[in-house]
């Protein structure tokens, strides 16, 4: 017997309703950082080759995870269960790989070091605040898709009234 798939979340919002909205948030947050990293591109004569590198990558996981996004909302709005799953497994690994860019990016970046950013104990910490809320975010992203994909394999019925 599957596990029950909770109707509701947090008491108030649907499981379409989270899932929907947290999916329009992440591709917001796609789109800003595809926008980010290609805002330094034209630039790329005047900075480091691995800087180069870093930004190509940011603008490129940030376009497959935004294309995993899709996916999923197109899932969930057709009712099939593999394209999230699809999604869910993709972006898993596309959100691993945009958080090594950050932390690469954060470490050893000479634009970063050179600018004196990282000397101050305030940006720090502002640094790993915003390193743990993308963290927490992109934690109640996948579970938002994964009760979805369940939510949908179920038929929408569950025992839990919740």
């Amino acid at each position: 017997m599957p596990w029950p798939t909770p109707k509701r979340c947090c008491g108030c919002l649907s499981v379409e309703t989270k899932f929907y909205v947290s999916c329009t948030i992440s591709i917001l947050l796609c789109v800003a950082n595809i926008t980010a990293g290609a805002w330094n591109l034209p630039r790329n004569k005047q900075r480091e080759p691995e800087d180069n590198l870093i930004s190509m990558s940011m603008v490129m996981f940030s376009t497959l995870s935004t294309i995993g996004n899709l996916v999923a909302c197109g899932g969930a709005w057709f009712r099939r269960p593999g394209y999230l799953q699809l999604s869910l497994v993709f972006n898993s690994v596309f959100i691993v790989c945009l958080y090594l860019i950050a932390i690469v990016t954060c470490l050893f970046s000479p634009e970063l070091q050179s600018s004196g950013f990282l000397d101050q104990p305030e940006n720090i910490a502002l640094v790993v605040i915003a390193f743990f809320a993308g963290l927490a975010y992109t934690t109640y992203y996948l579970i938002a898709v994964n009760n979805m994909y369940r939510y949908i394999r179920s038929g929408g019925a569950s025992p839990i009234p919740i």
